[in-house]
């Protein structure tokens, strides 16, 4: 895959908790407290958004997903309806949907003008903006009210709020571990204290390693970095999976920063991208796969 493509889609995961339901050929938007009938059929239009369908027992109403919908790995069998950036309407409409689930993204208006089209034409269309933890559980529960599994998703949602507390409670008596985390490497790039993924880093007992910037993802220079003092830097794979290849190469980028605490002690992770990149159901993880690169002497049992 393109690296700039991937890059953009993982970036879009991060930012991507309003909400509304369109009725069918009217344009206009109603309460999301009478939400439509129950569906059978459901096209989601975003691999988190899937992933959220998934977990709450909606497989067999799927009917289309967009080609990086990658997660879990039933999801492979389901109609394409094109991708994230670029969705087609006409194998949408071809999946014959009860409801249409889009996203809102910062900065690209791709969905928003997908679900516009489908609304003028009589398709139901339930919009979500999820950039935040916050976000994601109430959007979670919207889906859940659209889609007739309000039980489910309270289920879902307490559940990933119980682990994380534990998790938290595990870490939390732990000095703050200055983390560095880098979305691209040329130009470097990194997450900002604005992101979903600083949520993370807090969660799992660190601390963004980059104070506060006036781009959610700023790029950063070499004084930057040695200022930083980063004591873990940790590199989503962005989609190459090939993690021994990545960590080597990683770990030759850094070892050129001979001041910085995380190239001196070698901390220096690359981790799998699909649970860190999206919102998504997979919460937890992403947040204990930060904590193991933290502190591992945690998790060693």
């Amino acid at each position: 895959m393109n690296k700039w493509l991937w890059l953009l889609l993982t970036i879009a995961c991060w930012m991507a908790a309003g909400f509304a339901v369109c009725r069918p050929g009217t344009g206009q938007a109603r309460d999301n407290s009478a939400p439509p009938a129950r569906p059978d059929r459901i096209v989601s239009m975003a691999p988190s958004l899937t992933e959220i369908l998934f977990a709450l027992g909606l497989d067999k109403e799927i009917v289309g997903v967009t080609e990086y919908s990658d997660y879990p790995p039933a999801v492979m069998n389901k109609p394409k309806v094109g991708s994230f950036w670029q969705p087609n309407i006409e194998s949408v409409v071809a999946a014959r949907p009860d409801l249409v689930l889009t996203v809102t993204t910062t900065g690209f208006d791709q969905q928003k003008r997908l679900a516009m089209r489908l609304t003028r034409i009589g398709y139901n269309c339930a919009t979500l903006k999820i950039e935040t933890m916050a976000e994601l559980f109430e959007g979670i529960r919207k889906i859940g009210e659209a889609t007739g599994r309000s039980q489910q998703a309270d289920e879902l949602v307490s559940s990933i709020k119980e682990k994380l507390k534990k998790l938290s409670a595990l870490v939390g008596t732990e000095e703050k571990v200055r983390v560095l985390w880098v979305v691209q490497r040329e130009p470097l790039r990194v997450a900002g204290r604005d992101t979903f993924v600083n949520e993370l880093i807090e969660l799992a007992g660190g601390e963004n390693a980059v104070g506060p910037t006036l781009h959610k993802y700023p790029p950063i220079g070499a004084e930057q970095v040695i200022a930083s003092k980063t004591q873990v830097i940790i590199e989503p794979d962005m989609g190459q999976h090939d993690l021994i290849a990545q960590q080597q190469s990683a770990i030759r980028y850094w070892t050129r920063f001979e001041n910085l605490p995380a190239a001196t002690d070698k901390r220096i992770y690359v981790i799998p991208g699909g649970a860190v990149s999206r919102l998504g159901p997979r919460l937890y993880e992403a947040t204990e796969t930060i904590a193991e690169c933290l502190r591992p002497h945690l998790f060693e049992n």
